[in-house]
């Protein structure tokens, strides 16, 4: 080998092992701090009273002069040291549903709950969240959905 390649070669595993030094793991060092990620607990989310279910809004429409939500199931789970940290998870598969005759719908607007006909979800955007819990008759109609808010 001449001079150059050797010193190329000096060269190289000098800088691996600066390299492997200064980017090298917390466990490499005995005396390294060791950092732990704290485990976050969760705990399910509870329904308003009366209410039977979580679903996402994905579209609301009207069908034959009544109003009809496409909603997905959702189950719901919320940090136990920060509650306005919720996870959402779908449970099931999307499903038309229809207004029972007198529903209610509340929403949130700022921070006051609003009651709403059904057919205002037809037209007009959520300003917060797609999340609603709802109540259903015997047959299978809503007769209320709230609108649940999480940040």
């Amino acid at each position: 080998m001449n001079h150059r390649h050797v010193s190329a070669a000096v060269v190289l595993a000098s800088a691996a092992a600066l390299l492997a030094t200064t980017c090298g793991s917390a466990g490499a060092s005995p005396n390294a701090p060791v950092r732990t990620a704290k485990a976050t607990a969760w705990k399910p989310c509870h329904l308003p009273s009366g209410y039977q279910r979580f679903v996402e809004l994905d579209s609301a429409g009207t069908v034959k002069g009544r109003t009809v939500v496409r909603v997905t199931p959702q189950t719901c789970k919320v940090n136990k040291e920060n509650d306005e940290d919720v996870v959402y998870t779908p449970s099931g598969a999307a499903r038309s549903v229809g207004f029972a005759s007198g529903a209610s719908v509340e929403v949130l607007r700022d921070a006051t709950t609003v009651k709403v006909a059904p057919q205002w979800l037809v037209k007009h955007k959520l300003a917060n969240s797609p999340y609603f819990a709802f109540r259903v008759n015997g047959k299978g109609r809503i007769t209320a959905m709230r609108e649940i808010y999480h940040l």
